[in-house]
């Protein structure tokens, strides 16, 4: 890619939803005028009718056929992967399926998650899918959505170990109000991504049960504590996880009401049942799912991540939440940073 054409790139970004929105909002202020892919014309209506995007281009993908449905338009040049993380094989396939024999494209992924059964990362799930020649980039950081469409000052990671592709995408979508910061680590940043929404989910438990903001405090840093180990075992550089994909995204998404993992795990902690929250929130959790992925994964390392066994209890176990947090208040006593030893 030609950094000179920056201006002229075509940019689609995949998933309709609160942040797949607010990142088609962000490539509109850049300048630029993108496709945004749903499902069905259906999950298009919220889009359609946001002022923020009325520069996009929609298209629902259970009506698009194969090699015409642009309508004659080049691919684009980059694909901004904003869908839930246990969709994201399936989307990606939909991409191969449709593209022409010809068409060459980049992704840039904002998912943040584990996929579930296989235990990849979204940028491994993407290598599986379509090859390792395929140029991949992770985007993440501290960035509530709704924000993003105000305006709102946000600065994020960009990371791949192809740090041209880092430099492109964010001479892309770089401007002051979105702040683009680049990282070799792209397993560091995915995994941040990934493991902050569990620990978000014990922070807002921990609100919940009203164990004041000592406790807050102690969830969020052990929870970093583990995030930093599981992504060390994986071969993470571990000051990726003192950065904005790490603790900046880790403190918003536990402490913010925004946050709908934290919203949940509070929830959670007044004795309503997944299900019924996730119904009345109306959007993907992804800490639900990535509490499974990230459990079974950390058991595969052989990491110690109590606050991620304890939600995983609950989800997955029945554990009451009150039964999960005397449990790890009554583990024994170690020094803090007793896994660096091993």
């Amino acid at each position: 890619m030609d950094e000179s054409s920056v201006a002229c790139v075509p940019i689609a970004v995949f998933g309709a939803g609160a942040f797949g929105q607010a990142l088609a909002a962000a490539v509109i202020q850049s300048g630029h005028h993108p496709t945004l892919f749903a499902p069905s014309a259906v999950h298009l209506l919220a889009a359609r009718s946001n002022p923020a995007l009325s520069a996009a281009r929609f298209v629902a993908m259970d009506e698009a056929k194969q090699g015409d449905f642009w309508e004659g338009a080049p691919w684009p040049a980059i694909f901004v992967m904003a869908v839930p993380t246990q969709a994201l094989r399936n989307a990606l396939g939909w991409i191969q399926d449709h593209a022409s024999s010809n068409a060459a494209f980049a992704l840039v992924l904002a998912c943040k998650g584990v996929e579930q059964g296989s235990l990849l990362l979204p940028h491994e799930v993407a290598h599986v899918v379509m090859g390792d020649g395929v140029k991949v980039a992770a985007l993440s950081g501290p960035s509530f959505a709704r924000e993003i469409v105000a305006g709102l000052p946000t600065s994020v990671v960009c990371a791949s170990s192809d740090q041209d592709f880092v430099r492109f995408c964010a001479r892309l979508l770089h401007r002051p109000q979105f702040r683009i910061y680049g990282s070799r680590d792209i397993t560091g940043v995915e995994v941040a991504g990934a493991l902050k929404n569990i620990v978000a989910m014990a922070a807002g438990a921990a609100d919940g049960l009203g164990l004041g903001n000592n406790g807050r405090a102690a969830v969020i840093t052990r929870g970093l504590g583990e995030i930093t180990q599981v992504g060390v075992a994986m071969g993470a550089d571990p000051m990726t996880f003192l950065g904005l994909s790490g603790l900046g995204d880790l403190v918003l998404t536990c402490t913010g009401d925004l946050s709908r993992n934290r919203t949940f795990g509070f929830r959670l902690a007044k004795g309503e049942s997944p299900q019924a929250i996730m119904t009345a929130l109306g959007e993907v959790v992804e800490g639900f799912s990535t509490a499974l992925s990230a459990f079974e994964l950390s058991k595969k390392l052989g990491t110690d991540t109590p606050i991620i066994d304890a939600v995983h209890s609950v989800l997955y176990a029945g554990v009451p939440v009150p039964k999960a947090f005397e449990a790890l208040a009554r583990r024994e006593q170690k020094e803090e940073f007793e896994w660096l030893k091993s």
